[in-house]
């Protein structure tokens, strides 16, 4: 039987030192796709906004983990203002979908498997 791997990863944030972002596996989430090239750009904000607030368990600022908070609060005209900063945000997908990844690979599949179950 399959060894579990740890389901959180506590990240320090490389631009603000002394900030912190704990992360989660997102096994019934998938990855973002990052080509949706027709998408409006609020709504791809909308969805990078998602899939951040789901992977996010905690981090070290004082406001909440919402999509709001991530992606920005919608304007009137249905825009997103505030939010991450995109070095911010593009790091942390980064992070996440190496988190992600980092199971999916037959080492790390083999490395979690007890002698008796392992090929």
């Amino acid at each position: 039987m399959p060894v579990l791997k740890a389901s959180t990863k506590r990240l320090d944030h490389p631009y603000e030192p002394g900030e912190w972002v704990v992360i989660r596996r997102l096994a019934s989430m998938g990855s973002l796709n990052t080509n949706e090239t027709s998408a409006s750009a609020a709504r791809r904000l909308t969805e990078y906004g998602r899939y951040l607030a789901s992977a996010i368990e905690s981090w070290s600022y004082p406001e909440p983990v919402t999509i709001d908070t991530i992606a920005g609060i919608p304007n009137k005209n249905g825009d997103r203002e505030g939010g991450l900063d995109p070095r911010s945000a593009g790091w942390l997908i980064k992070e996440i979908s190496a988190f992600e990844d980092g199971d999916r690979t037959p080492a790390a599949l083999l490395a979690g498997s007890s002698p008796s179950t392992a090929s």
